[in-house]
């Protein structure tokens, strides 16, 4: 039993990551398209629109962190070096978003100020995630069992295309989430954009899938050993591809969010694929980076009482919030 703990571990990081990329994706998403959109009336119902859970979101960020540092410290020890500097701008850049998403409101005369700044923070802590998934599938030096690299290794070709594949992604799902809670001329913005973003994001996938294969032996290692769930999988990404295109103005407002989830909830599969047994991308396994039992039977036991809190919490302000988001916003 002792054995599979790393593993149950594990299952739940991967499984805060996921939930965390594919609800704050949206929010990071709309908070990048406010830099296209001009008008300001627009721009207020885009940033109502996230209002009532953009910074919950965040909550499993936090949880995915704190698992990595508590079940697997040897893993928290190399990558954290390895990935200072995304993660120092990407934890600046999140910090900037919840100064100007309160600013905006406060100082109406500097509105578009602040909306630029939210944008700008949304879109660097998106590019810093991609930064960072690029990173770790490039490969990150490993002496022993420390870091043996540099922090500008991450300054690479592949790490940017990823960055900007992440992007790409979390603006689909962000015009999905407008064309979700929207009516009239920002639903109409939210369907512009999805079928500009959806082909740029599909091909940024494919890019980053063969260039990672180029620059990653582990990657061509896992497609000979996993050939047929990879392939469904890249089937399954191509199909879901065409029918967002395919649902973009028609009669579900839903769909095009819903299929823009599962795309990610597709991808992050195939990673995990790839990835396993190791914790850190093809130098370190769960099981080599893993502390005390005792460790992860304590952090299990609270990740089984609070996960569901925070999931009733979130599931019941998403039903508190359902449907259009109105054009004065929520608190009247």
């Amino acid at each position: 039993m002792a054995a599979h703990l790393p593993l149950l571990s594990a299952a739940f990081a991967s499984f805060a990551i996921a939930i965390y990329v594919m609800l704050d994706g949206f929010d990071l998403g709309v908070g990048a398209l406010l830099l296209i959109q001009a008008d300001e009336h627009l721009r207020d119902e885009m940033v109502n629109s996230i209002v009532p859970m953009w910074d919950s979101n965040e909550t499993w960020l936090v949880m995915a962190g704190v698992t990595l540092l508590a079940a697997f410290p040897l893993a928290y020890s190399i990558v954290l070096p390895a990935m200072y500097l995304p993660f120092i701008v990407m934890l600046l850049a999140l910090g900037s978003r919840g100064v100007s998403f309160d600013f905006r409101f406060q100082q109406g005369n500097r509105r578009r100020l602040w909306d630029v700044a939210f944008s700008v923070g949304s879109m660097t802590a998106a590019l810093m995630q991609g930064l960072i998934l690029g990173g770790l599938i490039q490969g990150v030096t490993v002496t022993g069992n420390h870091f043996g690299g540099s922090v500008f290794d991450i300054l690479r070709v592949f790490p940017f295309v990823t960055a900007l594949a992440v992007l790409a992604g979390y603006v689909v799902l962000g015009g999905g989430w407008l064309h979700l809670k929207s009516e009239g001329k920002l639903h109409g913005f939210a369907e512009h954009v999805l079928r500009h973003a959806a082909p740029v994001f599909a091909a940024l996938a494919i890019v980053a899938c063969i260039a990672g294969a180029l620059v990653q032996p582990g990657i061509q290692r896992a497609w000979t050993a996993h050939y047929k769930p990879l392939a469904l999988i890249a089937i399954l990404f191509l199909g879901t591809f065409v029918a967002l295109t395919k649902s973009i103005g028609g009669r579900s407002d839903v769909r095009p969010f819903a299929l823009g989830l599962i795309l990610f909830a597709l991808e992050l599969l195939g990673l995990v694929i790839v990835v396993f047994p190791n914790i850190v991308p093809f130098r370190i396994s769960l099981w080599d980076a893993a502390s005390a039992t005792s460790t992860h039977v304590f952090l299990l036991i609270g990740a089984a009482i609070v996960t569901p809190l925070v999931l009733a919490y979130s599931a019941f302000a998403y039903h508190v919030f359902h449907g259009k988001t109105p054009a004065e916003g929520w608190e009247v």
